[in-house]
């Protein structure tokens, strides 16, 4: 059991304290809902772009450099990210620096200077960014695989954005996206750690309290309709062909994903998986092979992520095909069954060990559901998963208008994977 407190302000920010025995360590974490499927067409990678510049100057910090100078005098851990729907903020440091980190991180979130020079250079830095994705196949195969599953659709665009947009986008651009999408309804704070004899809420509510209310920004739905193609392809000269399976899954909240869960580790979530098993041990045609589950708002996918020999392409999509067909029609075994609910239940023992994972759960559960779900209660859901509920969910997605292939690799083999996925 987690003990945490939760309140939200008259602006509608959610304020999270989660105080924390045997550390003496805090994490501070702001979230806030937007990300990639928030952009429009023109604003291609501006909430990534966004997220740089929080570290470029503040008020109180000016500088890049006042700012990495005043977080590496705490001997912070500090970072942030961007996803398709939210972007956060986190500062872990040292229980007793508490203060100066929420004085840093406040001034960087409501305080930002956006400079056009610094939004110019970091237009470069950027584009370096995007050529390092770009020249990483393994990587790069999964922004096909993202396109490729939603087609016209922001949720399928890159995060990073293409060079094109990246040039466009002005201080002014930011500016006005930062004002439109960044709105106290979208925040969430979540303070986690030794609280020392600090009072949080006290530091916390007055900070978060002053700006105006304003609604969160809303995006386009994503809605079924099969995909346009198959299987992509972009040859490359590579030594190695990269590959992503992709299977339209279930939304965030969906009560489904606790099977889900199970039939991803079953399927590639470890060295004694399925895939892994017979595609790398038995086989000896790849290094890697493991799956991904990635649920959204309003829907999810399931990827099987892969590096094979080039001649075996084939008959790795083969085997990828006949094990979910396999697990559709006959469920996996009562051993695998129970091998995934005590990997589940050990991993999640492992993602709540410390401030910044607790702080990651709470801010992560609010966001999609309201509410935070207690290890208990997780672990009583995983305990439920029968079965006849793990074969039932792959008969579900083992359907060829939800699948699809996505290949970087030095041959040409797209009519011969089409008629493998169209089988």
């Amino acid at each position: 059991m987690i003990n945490y407190s939760s309140r939200t302000l008259k602006n509608s920010t959610r304020l999270i304290f989660a105080p924390l025995k045997n550390t003496e360590a805090v994490t501070i974490m702001v979230l806030v809902g937007t990300g990639g499927r928030f952009e429009t067409e023109r604003e291609q990678g501006i909430s990534h772009f966004l997220e740089h510049l929080f570290f470029k100057g503040s008020k109180k910090f000016p500088s890049a450099q006042k700012i990495a100078a005043a977080l590496d005098a705490l001997g912070a851990n500090y970072n942030a990210f961007t996803s398709e729907e939210c972007t956060g903020f986190f500062i872990q440091c040292a229980a007793r620096d508490f203060p100066r980190a929420l004085e840093i991180l406040c001034d960087m979130f409501h305080e930002p200077l956006f400079p056009r020079p610094e939004v110019e250079r970091e237009k470069d830095v950027i584009l370096e960014e995007a050529n390092m994705r770009r020249d990483i196949p393994q990587a790069h195969v999964q922004v096909l695989a993202q396109k490729q599953m939603f087609p016209d659709l922001p949720l399928g665009n890159d995060l990073v954005g293409t060079p094109e947009t990246i040039k466009a986008i002005s201080d002014k651009d930011i500016a006005a996206y930062f004002s439109r999408t960044y709105a106290p309804e979208a925040t969430i704070v979540v303070v986690a750690g030794n609280p020392k004899n600090y009072s949080w809420e006290n530091a916390v509510v007055p900070a978060f309290a002053a700006k105006a209310a304003r609604r969160k920004p809303a995006f386009a739905p994503f809605r079924p309709g099969g995909l346009r193609e198959s299987v992509v392809e972009e040859i490359r000269k590579v030594d190695q062909t990269h590959l992503v399976f992709s299977l339209l899954t279930f939304p965030k909240a969906d009560p489904r994903r606790y099977a889900l869960a199970l039939l991803s580790y079953i399927l590639g979530g470890g060295m004694s998986s399925r895939l892994f098993e017979k595609i790398r041990e038995r086989r000896g045609w790849a290094y890697y092979v493991r799956t991904q589950p990635t649920p959204f708002f309003d829907t999810g996918v399931l990827s099987v992520l892969a590096g094979v020999k080039t001649t075996k392409l084939p008959d790795a999509v083969k085997i990828i095909r006949e094990e979910l067909a396999d697990l559709a029609t006959n469920g996996p075994t009562p051993e695998e069954l129970e091998r995934a609910k005590n990997n589940a239940r050990g991993s999640l023992a492992i993602s709540l060990e410390g401030s910044m994972e607790i702080a990651e759960a709470l801010a992560e559960d609010y966001y999609y559901e309201g509410k935070f779900r207690q290890p208990e209660e997780v672990i009583e859901q995983i305990n439920k998963v029968t079965l006849d509920n793990l074969r039932q969910i792959a008969k579900e997605l083992f359907v060829r208008d939800k699948m699809g292939l996505a290949v970087i690799g030095g041959q040409n083999q797209k009519q011969i994977l089409k008629k493998i996925m169209e089988e």
